[in-house]
Formats: C-alpha cells, sequence, structure tokens
C-alpha cells in the first residue's frame, strides 16, 4: 500500500462486480482498467489520470473525479447520480447508454467526446470548454451552461429537449 501522499497506482486491472465505498484518492493512475459490473458510492478522487479505462454496467454515486484526465475511456449502460467530473479533461471519451442526470461536467475541456442514447438531464455544463463534442440521442432537459456548448454537435432530434434550456439561458420569454 502506498504512502498517504503517494498516487494510487492501477494497471491491467480487471474489476467485475466489486462494490467500494467512501473511498479517497489522491493522484490516483489508472490504466488498461476495466471495471464491469460494479458499484462505485462516495468515492473522490482528484488530479487522477484515466488511460484506457472501460467501464460496463457501472453504478456510480456521489461520486467526484475531480481536475483529473481521462483518456481514451469507454462507458456502456452505467448509471451514476451526483457523478462529478468538474475541471477534468476528457480526450477520446464515449458514454453509450448510460443514465447520468446532475452529471456535473463545470470548467471541463471536453476533445473527441460522444455521448450517445444517454440521460442527461439537469446536467451541468457551465464553464465547458468544447474542442469537439457529439451528443447523439440523448435527453437534455433542464441541462445549464448551454452557451458554453458553442461547438458541439447535437441531434436535431434532441433541440426539443434542449430548447427550454437555450430559452433559459437567452433570457426568452416563453408563452
Amino acid at each position: 500500500m502506498p504512502a498517504a501522499d503517494e498516487p494510487i497506482e492501477i494497471a491491467g486491472e480487471n474489476w467485475d462486480g466489486r462494490r467500494v465505498v467512501a473511498v479517497t484518492l489522491d493522484r490516483p493512475d489508472a490504466v488498461d482498467f476495466v471495471l464491469d459490473n460494479c458499484d462505485l458510492a462516495g468515492v473522490t478522487s482528484t488530479g487522477g489520470s484515466f488511460r484506457r479505462v472501460t467501464v460496463r454496467r457501472t453504478r456510480l454515486r456521489d461520486c467526484t473525479f475531480g481536475g483529473g484526465m481521462l483518456q481514451d475511456l469507454v462507458a456502456e449502460d452505467c448509471t451514476g447520480e451526483r457523478l462529478s467530473l468538474r475541471f477534468s479533461t476528457l480526450q477520446r471519451v464515449v458514454v453509450e447508454s448510460s443514465r447520468l442526470p446532475g452529471l456535473d461536467l463545470y470548467g471541463a475541456t471536453v476533445d473527441k467526446v460522444v455521448f450517445r442514447d444517454c440521460d442527461l438531464t439537469g446536467a451541468a455544463f457551465d464553464g465547458v470548454t468544447v474542442k469537439e463534442l457529439r451528443l447523439e440521442r440523448c435527453t437534455l432537459m433542464g441541462i445549464t451552461g448551454v452557451a458554453s456548448l458553442r461547438g458541439a454537435e447535437v441531434d436535431f432530434d434532441d433541440l426539443m429537449t434542449l430548447a427550454p434550456s437555450m430559452a433559459k439561458e437567452l433570457g426568452l420569454k416563453v408563452r
């Protein structure tokens, strides 16, 4: 076990069905890491690096991965309540068929990121820097930070769920 002030390293591991509760990680470094059917609750990470990570059928509740780097990450069929990626950098990330209401991306940088078939109801995109972002077949009702999505690609059919947030941020009065 590393000393308290040393980063935790995870390499080449495959976690299946693990439950991790109320853990604080300082500068974790995870590479070639797979989480399948796991339950993470109250996990907090600051300044970590997650590279070549696959997350499948995993539940993320009250988890914070702040100020870190997520590269070459794929998440499929996940659920997350109060998941925060504040001030993180996401590069080459694909999230599919996941329920992430309230996802917090405040101040994050997204580059080659795709959310496909996701519920992003109430997500916070405030202060996000978009280099390349695609939102495909997602529920976008009640999101904040719409102005920060400048340059993102959004499916035409998703515009209706995005419209109320756009109107609110633009100060439009809808009758």
